[in-house]
């Protein structure tokens, strides 16, 4: 049985951790990350303010990871997009989809990731910004082949990423305090999806 306790530590650790960010997520979605204190979390966590810092060194830490288990999240649903065979706009479009998808069933997401790029700017902010850079950086290389046979310029393409993206964080952002999007059903996501797809397959490098 003794050999059983450290496995039974840990498991209880992993269940604290995960729901302080749970509680984060949900809270710093709901009331923002400035605005959302440390005693709220933890207070909803079920768990005491000292055991926030046995887990995270500072809030900042907190937000990072919180922010990369987001953004994780989302890299495995749109990761088999970019296997799929599939022409120029269908990529685009499904890499778009993906994203909508996402943040329609995590607005709160949507919301915490809007303000962690505010963040990421300034001071303590190394964390967010390099974790961000790494998603732009995924759906970048999705996005090359796609990219390049539309005549998209190769050393633009982070910025073509940044806006699916950004398009699909700021629709959820913005459409939930005016109660839209929210039940918009799948097949019109997909839709948005490919026309957004087909405005952006119709630049070409002049």
């Amino acid at each position: 049985m003794a050999e059983d306790r450290p496995d039974k530590r840990r498991q209880r650790r992993a269940q604290t951790r995960r729901r302080l960010l749970e509680a984060g997520l949900e809270l710093m979605g709901r009331r923002g990350i400035v605005a959302c204190k440390v005693e709220e979390i933890t207070r909803a966590a079920g768990v005491g303010k000292g055991t926030f810092f046995t887990h995270f060194a500072g809030k900042e830490s907190f937000v990072a990871e919180l922010v990369g288990l987001v953004l994780d999240d989302l890299a495995r649903r749109v990761r088999p997009v970019g296997l799929a065979p599939s022409d120029a706009e269908a990529r685009l479009a499904g890499v778009g989809a993906v994203h909508l998808r996402f943040f329609q069933l995590r607005p709160q997401a949507a919301a915490l990731l809007t303000e962690a790029c505010r963040l990421a700017g300034g001071e303590g902010g190394e964390g967010i910004r390099r974790r961000l850079e790494r998603h732009v950086e995924l759906v970048a290389e999705m996005l090359a082949p796609a990219a390049a046979s539309l005549g998209w310029p190769a050393e633009r393409v982070r910025e073509l990423a940044l806006m699916l993206i950004a398009t699909s964080v700021g629709f959820f952002w913005f459409g939930t305090p005016l109660e839209l999007g929210r039940d918009t059903p799948a097949a019109l996501l997909d839709r948005l999806g490919r026309a957004l797809a087909r405005g952006l397959a119709g630049v070409r490098r002049e």
